[in-house]
């Protein structure tokens, strides 16, 4: 079996979801923009395909000879304070030129300097459960200021002289792509530092800063931020969409891959079924179009297949591939019903059958239902499970028996981990 990766394309020619022409219209977009600096907002849901899509934007820049720096905050989550790292990835990349050399360190001495300072004045008495007190890291304070007064004045002088440094690194006329990647693995209070140190120390730079992430990490961020002032607000505020307002200048919002593009995608991992359109309908229905959920699925599937080859030699049929295929999507989406098949496995078999009877007579709902043992009762109701377990207009997959049931469980366990995770 050849396993799918997660990792981001880098090449025109591997853009196999066809993100290519929108890099193209932004890229545009962005080569036109002044004064800057400027910040991009590249959104899209988990596994949407960001970072291919970044990476992407960033072969192409450099074939323009345009720099770039790549910046991974969740790499420094809950380590140090993000921003300053941020601002060290920058520095670290200024160093290498040697005119910049000198400049770069001493920035970089400034930056070290205040995040100490900033984690001395937000974190200390949280940190040691109140043991040194907030008059006591104020005196602290004072005293390191005292002594770096020199440093100090470079830290109130940071963002012009980050500029100057900035200008001298790409020149007059050129421009300092700064991707930042993954935010949406961070957590609110880091992702927040990030985005606010943009307009608080570097907003006079020749920066395009391009930042990747979820609207649901701008909620979680809006929310930590404004708290209890975000209560009753519109749902376009509570979403973090006022919030975006604030930190980014153009936002661009991923496309969606049809699911025709994601499966002429990975159908070349998928051995047998491959053409077979019945199991690519299963899984659109059963998992819709998320990229990376997809690849995640199509792997454990594989490897379900494999180890049971090897426990059991058996030849596969086709109706046992798509049966297997079924539970495990029951298995991702339906985790109740799945728990219930492991101890009741004709489970499946018997709502199978309620389902088809209620789809040829809908009056009889009501009836069989009340028929229905009590712990399947829950599960009638389930409109996605229905579609699921009774899909096919010409043909309809025959459910497995108890035992196979029992038999393909036991198979995901070695797979795909215990089933309560």
């Amino acid at each position: 079996m050849r396993p799918l990766t997660d990792n981001p394309v880098t090449s025109p020619g591997d853009d196999s979801f066809h993100f290519g022409p929108y890099v193209d219209v932004l890229h545009e977009a962005v080569q036109q923009a002044t004064p800057l600096p400027l910040t991009v907002g590249v959104f899209g849901s988990w596994g949407a395909g960001k970072s291919s899509f970044l990476r992407l934007w960033e072969r192409r820049l450099e074939s323009e000879s345009t720099k770039t720096i790549w910046f991974n905050p969740w790499k420094y989550d809950r380590k140090v304070e993000v921003w300053a790292a941020l601002l060290h990835t920058i520095l670290a990349e200024m160093e290498k030129k040697d005119t910049l050399k000198e400049k770069a360190v001493r920035l970089a001495k400034a930056a070290t300097w205040l995040s100490v300072r900033a984690g001395l004045g937000t974190a200390a008495a949280l940190g040691t459960g109140g043991v040194i007190k907030g008059a006591d890291v104020d005196e602290l304070l004072k005293s390191l200021s005292e002594e770096d007064s020199q440093q100090y004045r470079q830290v109130n002088s940071f963002e012009f002289d980050f500029a100057e440094a900035v200008e001298e690194f790409v020149g007059e006329n050129g421009r300092l792509v700064v991707f930042v990647d993954d935010l949406d693995r961070c957590t609110p209070e880091s992702a927040m530092t990030v985005l606010e140190s943009l307009k608080l120390f570097l907003a006079h730079s020749q920066c395009v800063f391009v930042l990747a992430l979820d609207l649901d990490v701008l909620a979680a961020i809006a929310t930590n931020k404004f708290g209890d002032a975000l209560e009753g607000a519109p749902p376009e505020v509570v979403s973090g969409m006022a919030y975006l307002d604030k930190i980014v200048q153009l936002p661009f919002f991923l496309p969606d891959v049809g699911f025709d593009t994601l499966r002429e995608a990975f159908k070349r991992y998928v051995s047998d079924l491959a053409e077979d359109p019945f199991f690519w309908e299963l899984l659109r229905r059963g998992l819709g179009g998320n990229p990376r959920r997809l690849k995640r699925y199509i792997n454990v599937y594989n490897m379900a297949l494999a180890v049971f080859h090897a426990q059991t030699r058996r030849s596969l049929s086709r109706e046992f591939r798509l049966q297997l295929a079924v539970l495990l999507i029951i298995r991702l989406q339906h985790r109740d019903f799945f728990h219930t098949l492991t101890s009741e496995p004709d489970s499946w078999l018997m709502l199978a059958r309620f389902f088809e009877q209620v789809q040829l007579s809908p009056s009889t709902r009501n009836r069989l239902h009340m028929d229905m043992a009590d712990y399947l009762r829950p599960f009638t109701e389930d409109g996605a499970l229905e579609r699921l377990l009774t899909h096919g207009d010409t043909e309809r997959l025959t459910p497995p028996d108890g035992p196979d049931v029992l038999t393909m469980i036991n198979t995901l366990r070695s797979t795909a981990g215990p089933e309560d995770i």
